[in-house]
């Protein structure tokens, strides 16, 4: 176990009294109506989601109708939102023999929170992190319709520094496992300190390292100098 002294302050506040999670200085409620079950429709389980307004946490119900699988959940100020949760039922059903609870982990930030505003590897984790994501930007020099994170849409630059990053990393460390990494944005490439980077990752022991990116600069790298300079 991690000794207390270690233990990271997690991110939010719950209170009882009132329901509601304070994160960020935003006040978001908790709890909700539970969806029901429609004609032609079979329920799979129940699960929890956030409302896509404002973020309160809700019941939720997974269900199968057509050969589908969708979601529904309804917000006590915004309504119900039903989506698609799994576009073949059976595919569904056939990966869920493959679902089985960890064996745990070593949690480092204490639980004071409901999921998913606890944020951290807290008690609940029963599985530690098998490839962590390490935003290096949310800036993308693409606009791609699909993408809710990069900078113009989210309306502000999310970047951290150097010694930010290796933070992070030593978080990770104290899960005591062999450290997977994805370096992703936003598009990574626009950091002019992405070499930094992977010299951090490799300093503090991550042993794979993975960069998502849309390829654009190292195929601009090929065109300009040919494969072996590239």
């Amino acid at each position: 176990m991690i000794d207390r002294k270690e233990l990271l302050l997690p991110p939010a506040e719950y209170n009882p009294s009132t329901n509601k999670v304070v994160i960020a200085g935003h006040h978001v409620n908790v709890g909700g109506p539970l969806p029901d079950l429609r004609k032609g429709e079979k329920l799979l389980t129940y699960t929890l989601s956030l409302c896509p307004v404002c973020y309160r946490l809700l019941p939720a119900i997974i269900f199968e109708k057509d050969e589908k699988v969708f979601i529904r959940k309804t917000c006590p100020e915004h309504g119900e939102f039903e989506e698609l949760y799994y576009s073949d039922a059976k595919m569904y059903k056939r990966f869920l023999k493959y679902t089985e609870e960890g064996r745990g982990a070593k949690p480092y930030v204490p639980q004071v929170a409901p999921c998913p505003f606890n944020c951290g590897l807290c008690p609940r984790h029963l599985n530690h992190t098998a490839l962590a994501n390490l935003v290096a930007t949310n800036r993308c020099d693409l606009s791609c319709w699909y993408c809710f994170f990069y900078a113009e849409r989210v309306g502000y630059v999310y970047e951290p520094s150097l010694e930010q990053i290796r933070y992070m990393v030593r978080q990770l460390k104290k899960q005591g496992v062999t450290m997977a990494v994805q370096i992703t944005g936003g598009e990574p490439t626009l950091r002019e300190d992405l070499v930094e980077i992977v010299k951090i990752l490799r300093d503090e022991g991550v042993t794979h390292i993975q960069l998502n990116t849309h390829g654009i600069k190292f195929a601009k790298l090929y065109f300009d100098l040919g494969f072996e300079k590239a």
